[in-house]
């Protein structure tokens, strides 16, 4: 995170003058898992001074404090870790995000210096002008100019109830009717694998009345009022708040725990549901 705060820096006091400029190449983003615990130490438990790590993968890419709002950015269904700027209910993020982490190709054509992503073009800049990258940019009035869906869910996916912009450019492969269909046939894989196991967790064996649950549950999945770009997103399961279904893949995902805090058993997720999880429907349902 440091290493990219002092790169940010450095090319913030780059000025573009009259040479072609390329998109930097990407660094690999990670997909929309994640899982925020809290940091459980002695000092921490302690204090009463509520630590919270959000992680992706295997370490925590930042911390976050109870009622101290983070803006989460996803771009084509990965995070990007950005400096996102709210005012007046417009998000504003540096040229250079847009040019790092979200692949757009910032280059010299004609008299102006424009903005590129696949095969549409914004011009940013006349060419005998210069163009600092650390200038702050319209995030949904760029994204949409190039062909991106933009959304802005301002609670209910991210943890502690923080808000989610999510800007995706990808082709669009599910209507929203099969993307409920695959959802629905992924979760009763889960089922009916957890059924032939016969158990959820060594000597806690499955119980028919919360099979019943679980399938009714299912059964009656329905599209949500909020919205997310690049994803269909259900609701009607008691303790999985949302199922979310990538738009492009047909992937499905799942979000565990809320965003009530200040405890030490607080667990919020999102997880990537697998076809055939016996384990899966445990959550909430079996154990907290």
């Amino acid at each position: 995170m440091k290493k990219k705060r002092c790169f940010a820096a450095l090319l913030s006091c780059i000025m573009l003058w009259q040479t072609p400029v390329f998109g930097a190449e990407q660094e690999e983003l990670s997909p929309p898992e994640y899982r925020c615990t809290i940091d459980n130490t002695d000092e921490d438990y302690a204090s009463g001074d509520w630590k919270y790590g959000f992680t992706v993968e295997e370490e925590p890419l930042f911390y976050l404090k109870e009622g101290e709002k983070h803006v989460f950015l996803l771009c084509d269904g990965k995070y990007v870790d950005a400096p996102v700027l709210i005012a007046k209910d417009t998000a504003y993020v540096p040229l250079w995000v847009l040019i790092n982490d979200m692949g757009f190709e910032l280059r010299e054509e004609g008299n102006g210096l424009l903005l590129v992503r696949g095969n549409q073009k914004l011009t940013v800049s006349s060419k005998e002008s210069t163009l600092d990258t650390s200038k702050m940019l319209p995030l949904r009035d760029v994204s949409e100019a190039l062909g991106a869906e933009v959304t802005y869910m301002r609670k209910g996916v991210m943890p502690l109830e923080n808000p989610l912009i999510s800007v995706d450019f990808r082709e669009t492969e599910l209507t929203e009717e099969e993307g409920l269909e695959k959802a629905k046939e992924v979760l009763t894989s889960c089922l009916e694998a957890q059924q032939e196991q016969g158990y959820v967790h060594e000597d806690t064996p499955i119980d028919p009345k919360i099979t019943k649950k679980l399938a009714a549950e299912i059964d009656a999945l329905h599209v949500s009022e909020d919205v997310i770009a690049g994803y269909y997103l259900f609701e009607g399961m008691e303790n999985l708040p949302y199922i979310l279904v990538e738009k492009s893949t047909g992937d499905v995902y799942c979000k565990t725990g809320s965003g009530d805090a200040g405890n030490g058993s607080y667990v919020e997720t999102i997880q990537k549901v697998e076809a055939d999880d016996a384990e899966l429907l445990a959550i909430g349902y079996y154990f907290g």
